[in-house]
This record gives structure tokens, C-alpha cells and sequence, in this order.
């Protein structure tokens, strides 16, 4: 099947009048990242994500969608904290993230078996995930893949999709905008009822309006702003709204919050968005102007967001960080990034080492770049916005996974050769990465080595030093069980610490081994005490990996056998699978393996839905597939393994 790339256009307007004949413009084109087109064929039976245009999605249900049961996130929203005393999360400035991880048509539900697929590994600095995406040839309302509601949530992000509305010149047409707002006899807007039915039934958590569509009167804008008061009345379901349509209908971008396009921000009392998205050619006054009417309308400034443009360039856009930030904080509003997946795309190789090398250059800074005005120095968002945690209850377990691999291990043993990208089971990864003195200390994700999954974390050192991993908030009211699994070959030393909320640092040895070994460590429960900080201290100079992280206060009991069907559908030599499993509140996870006919056990996936796509299973001689399935709890105790022979027909 082909896998055709959509088209996304953004317009940014340098003279508000549309039918100036002299009128100039910026017209971006941009393409959606993804893999070639020619590194994966899907099967018949593939299950992909959604996308509709209006007319489909009036009439979408999950009974007649036969793709929906594989497009549900079934983990909950993390609660997440700064852990600082002084500040919470509903008083700061924040990130607004738009990605584009794929086209808009034939992404598939639950991964690929590739690793040249994005994978993001900076969830502490963003507070919202937007999937972006919508073409006027393919689809305009599209919902977030399942994967990324996952990995948002396991780190406390809402996931939000996204409802575009495309320039006339590039396909977008007036009559969906009044399709869309269309209200039956007793005043209900259909599509809205639909938008909240499927965040619902997908688990996630708003909708980012993108109207950019030209040739409306007032009546559609007086429409949009009856339509997101029903939105809102009738769930509790995030909008972001995006500056771009003004009070009349016309569109005409303001590069900041005024009276045209206030009322879709706060009309009197009704909060309409809850993230006002600004366009990107802002000045400074246009900022602090707009942080006056915030105030004024009784809101908080944080809840606008400058838009920064940084899909060409990533860490090389010229960037007003004067404008956005003083004192090493934001001056007048959030920030709004736009397409930071870029690092993906700048990368030649689309290898996970090199994608995480631009990645570390995005959000922690560094790079030089030229501009008009002489040289310039991107200076990184982790310089100005706290890092948030959800480490905040036990158990925690980490390995470190990115989310991809070339292989997957488990205890440090290979059980399949195959790549893969799941961002489902993609572990909550370090707070920090990368935030010391690199000439003496480097860390980064390995791809070649790993104890459980297709990564381990490294650490390259040269001093004695203190390396920081996770921040936290775990209380001591009870006794803390923590498991730490290394592998070392060199002469580094490694001690795991601990910091409390004194500001005490306590500190354990960890056993040096050229395999992957366990150390294993109590702390005593001292109450109205919390674990503030998790990390390794280096001691001498070289070279170590971190496999698994785990705290506990008790190990969980062990998990009962699974139930669940297998559907198979027959292609020659191999088959297509999908899995249900029945619904265990006390097994999130399950993990799934082929017993090969020289009964060897090959991993074929992990996943915490209900129900599971294989995409290509050898069948035996005498036509049957031997699966074997092992429920996992949340600290990664393995329940009571089931073996099932399926008859493929």
C-alpha cells in the first residue's frame, strides 16, 4: 500500500487586507514527517488511525468503525507536579508542543516495525500534545494516534487532535465550516457531539481549531462561537483555538490577542479556549499587549502561547528569544511549538542516535546559527521551564526503553530480531538529560545495548561527579525497596543516590559487572520526608549503562492466567493476528510471544490495550501459530503465563 505524504499550509499574512493586489505573503508548504514511502507495505487486515471530513464523521461510530478497538489509549492521565514548594503547575508559563509524526492517512494504530519513525523524548518540558495533521485531499478532522495518548499520558500531557480547516487555495471549501456548525431543530451541533463522543471513546483529551478557511461571512463566526460554547456545556473536553479567524468571519491573523479575536479566547464569563494558539509574527508589544487584555479579561497570560515556527530549521530558527524570555523565564505568555519534529526531519539517517543528538541540541541548547543580524545561539527551552514529574507514587519502573529498537531484549537476552517503534510502552524517561559539563560528562540513549527492550541509558565520565536522573515526589510514610540494574566494563565507579527533601544526599555503591546485574536497596521510612531527586554518582573515568530502575514499597501479587481470542486472517505462509484480551484491571500490561516450531520463544509485542494487531506470524506445517502471553503488573512483576494453539484457517 502506498504511503503518500499530506500537504499542511500555513499562510502568514504581512498585510491584512486579502484582496490587496500588492498583497505579500509567506506560504509555507510542509510535509508530513514519516518513513520513505518505500520501507514498509501493510497487510490486508492493518488496523490505522483515524481521519475524516465532515461528512464522514457526523456519521462515525466505534460499532461500525472496524479499526476503533485498536485506536484507544487505555492508560489514564498521570498526575504530574513540579514538586516545588512555591510554585504549582496551574501558576506557571508552559509548552504547547504541535507534532506531525506521520501523514494524515495509513499511520498505523499501534507502531511499525521500523525504527525510522519519530519518537519523542522530552515529555518533562511540554504541558499539551497536539497530533497535528489534516489535509484537504485526505481528511480534516484527525484524532491522536493511540501511541502518542499513551506516551503522553504515562507522563501526565494531555492529548489533544486537531481540526483543520485549510486555506480555499489548497483545497479547503466554505461549505464544510457550515457543515461543520450545522445545528438541528433543537439546537444541538452534531459534529460537536461527535467530537466528544470519540475523545471519549479513544481516551483523549481536547482539540486544537485550526479555521483558516477564507469567504465567510459573520454568520460563521457568530456560529463558532455558539458552536465551542455547546463544546464546552456539554464536556469537560480542553480547546485550543488558533489566531487566525476574527469576530466578522474573515481571516486575518493578529499576531496576538485584540478585540477581533478576543471572543474566541473569554466571551463575558464563558472561558471558550483554554490554550489561545498566537501566530508567529509577533513583536514584543504585540505580547505584552496581549498579556494586558489576558488580565483584563480576568485570565491568566500563560494560557496564550506565541507560536515559534521551527519546522525547517529546528534548533537553527532564528528565534526572538529576547522577545519571549527574561530572566531566564517567560516574559508575557507560554510558548507554542510548532513541528520540534523537526529534529526527525533534519536528521540524514532518521537512526534513533542521531535524531537524539538533534534532540538534545533543541531542548537544552547550544548550537550556533547564522541570521541577518551576525551569529546567534539557540538557547534550548530547558534553560527556561522547569521540568515536571509524575514520579510522584510507587511503583516506578524505568528501563530506559525510548520507545524503538533494533531488537528487544528481556533480562539481557535477545528475543527478537526484529525493529520496531511503540511509543505505547516507551518507559517515562530521565528528567535529565544531558545538563552537565559534556566536555567531562555525557549522556545519552544507547541503541546496541539493553536489559529489557531496545535501549539503556548511558553514562560517559571523565570527573567524580553527581549525575541526575529523575526528579520526584515519593513519600517516605513507608519503607522503599529499589532495584537498580547495570552493566560496566570500565574502570567507572557508580554509586546510586538518593536526595531528600532536606536536601540531604545519601549515597549506595552499586557492584561493578561486565553483565547486566542487580544491586538491590532499602531505604527506611521516615515520615514527613520525600525522595526529591534520583541519580548515579560517577567516580573515575569511563563508561557504563543503566538497564532498570525500580522502586517499590511491595511487590505485587502474582497475575492469573489471561483471557483472550486470537482472529487470524491467512496470507500463504504467514498470518495476520488480532488479539483481544478480556478486560483485567489487575494485568495493564500483557506481552505476547510466538513458540517457534524448534520451540524457541520470539517476542511479537507488549501492549496495555484491549485489543492487538499482529501483522505477520509464520504458520506452522500442520497450519496452527503456538502463542504464548504473560500479564505484567505496573512494578513489571509477570503474572502466570498462557499458552494457546491457534488453528489458522
Amino acid at each position: 500500500m502506498k504511503n503518500l505524504k499530506s500537504v499542511h499550509i500555513f499562510i502568514f499574512m504581512t498585510n491584512n487586507d486579502l484582496t490587496h493586489k500588492n498583497l505579500i505573503c509567506l506560504i509555507l508548504i510542509i510535509f508530513t514527517s514519516g518513513i520513505s514511502a518505500q520501507s514498509i507495505t501493510y497487510k490486508n487486515n492493518q488496523p490505522f488511525s483515524s481521519y475524516w471530513h465532515v461528512d464522514e464523521v457526523i456519521n462515525w461510530s466505534s460499532e461500525k468503525d472496524k479499526h476503533a478497538q485498536f485506536n484507544i489509549s487505555y492508560i489514564p492521565l498521570a498526575s504530574r507536579s513540579l514538586n516545588d514548594k512555591k510554585r504549582n503547575l496551574d501558576s506557571i508559563p508552559k509548552i504547547v508542543s504541535l507534532i506531525a509524526p506521520h501523514p494524515t492517512s495509513n499511520y498505523p494504530s499501534q507502531g511499525f516495525k521500523t525504527i525510522k519513525q519519530y519518537a519523542f523524548p522530552y515529555w518533562q518540558y511540554i504541558d499539551y500534545f497536539v497530533q497535528w495533521g489534516g489535509a484537504a485531499n485526505e481528511g480534516i478532522i484527525v484524532p491522536p494516534n493511540a501511541t502518542w495518548t499513551d506516551a503522553a499520558h504515562k507522563n501526565g500531557v494531555p492529548s489533544f487532535g486537531t481540526i483543520f480547516f485549510p486555506p480555499n487555495v489548497y483545497g479547503g471549501k466554505e461549505e464544510w465550516v457550515y457543515q461543520f456548525l450545522k445545528q438541528n431543530e433543537e439546537g444541538d451541533f452534531l459534529v460537536a457531539d461527535k467530537l466528544i463522543e470519540i475523545a471519549n471513546t479513544y481516551n483523549f483529551d481536547g482539540w486544537f481549531i485550526n479555521q483558516e478557511t477564507h469567504n465567510l461571512e459573520k454568520d460563521a463566526a457568530d456560529l463558532m462561537l455558539k458552536f465551542i460554547t455547546y463544546f464546552k456545556r456539554n464536556s469537560s473536553l480542553k480547546l485550543v483555538w488558533y489566531d487566525a479567524m476574527i469576530a466578522d468571519g474573515r481571516v486575518i491573523w493578529q499576531d496576538e490577542l485584540n478585540h477581533h479575536n478576543q471572543m474566541f479566547f473569554q466571551q463575558d464569563e464563558q472561558r471558550m479556549s483554554d490554550l489561545f494558539f498566537i501566530n508567529f509574527r509577533y513583536s514584543a508589544t504585540n505580547l505584552e499587549d496581549s498579556n494586558k487584555l489576558a488580565r483584563k479579561l480576568g485570565r491568566s497570560p500563560w494560557d496564550l502561547y506565541a507560536g515559534i515556527d521551527v519546522q525547517s530549521k529546528s534548533f537553527k530558527t532564528p528565534v526572538p528569544w529576547e522577545t519571549l524570555f527574561e530572566k531566564s523565564k517567560p516574559k508575557n505568555t507560554s510558548v507554542g511549538l510548532y513541528w520540534p519534529n523537526s529534529t526527525f526531519d533534519i536528521s540524514e539517517t532518521k537512526q534513533p542516535e542521531d535524531v537524539y543528538k538533534n534532540e538534545q541540541q533543541f531542548w537544552i541548547g547550544g548550537a550556533t546559527y547564522n541570521t541577518r543580524f551576525g551569529e546567534k545561539t539557540w538557547q534550548g527551552f530547558a534553560n527556561y521551564f522547569s521540568p515536571r514529574t509524575v514520579i510522584n507514587s510507587l511503583p516506578f519502573k524505568s528501563n530506559f526503553n525510548y520507545g524503538l529498537g533494533r531488537f528487544y531484549n528481556e533480562k539481557g537476552k535477545r528475543v527478537s530480531e526484529q525493529q520496531w517503534h511503540n511509543l505505547s510502552i516507551q518507559d517515562i524517561l530521565p528528567t535529565y538529560q544531558n545538563q552537565l559539563d559534556s566536555t567531562k560528562v555525557k549522556t545519552s540513549f544507547n541503541f546496541s545495548e539493553s536489559y529489557e527492550g531496545g535501549s539503556s541509558f548511558q553514562i560517559q565520565s571523565a570527573v567524580d561527579t553527581l549525575v541526575p536522573l529523575y526528579k520526584t515526589a515519593i513519600s517516605l510514610e513507608r519503607k522503599i525497596f529499589i532495584e537498580v540494574v547495570t552493566k560496566n566494563e570500565s574502570s567507572l565507579k557508580l554509586e546510586f543516590y538518593y536526595k531528600l527533601s532536606t536536601g540531604k544526599i545519601i549515597t549506595k555503591p552499586l557492584s561493578k559487572s561486565k553483565k547486566w546485574n542487580k544491586d538491590k536497596i532499602s531505604i527506611t521510612k521516615n515520615k514527613g520526608f520525600k525522595i526529591v531527586e534520583l541519580g548515579v554518582k560517577c567516580i573515575g573515568n569511563g563508561t557504563a549503562f543503566l538497564g532498570e530502575l525500580l522502586l517499590y514499597n511491595s511487590r505485587e501479587k502474582e497475575l492469573p492466567e489471561p483471557n483472550f481470542t486470537v482472529e487470524s486472517f491467512r496470507n500463504e505462509t504467514n498470518a495476520e493476528l488480532y488479539v483481544h484480551f478480556e478486560p483485567d484491571v489487575k494485568a495493564p500490561a500483557h506481552t505476547i510471544y510466538l513458540m517457534s516450531q524448534n520451540k524457541s520463544k520470539i517476542w511479537l509485542g507488549k501492549t496495555f490495550s484491549e485489543d492487538y494487531y499482529i501483522s505477520q506470524v509464520p504458520i506452522n506445517n500442520n497450519g496452527t501459530i503456538s502463542l504464548i502471553i504473560e500479564p505484567m503488573a505496573h512494578d513489571g512483576s509477570r503474572g502466570k503465563a498462557k499458552f494457546q494453539k491457534i488453528n489458522v484457517k
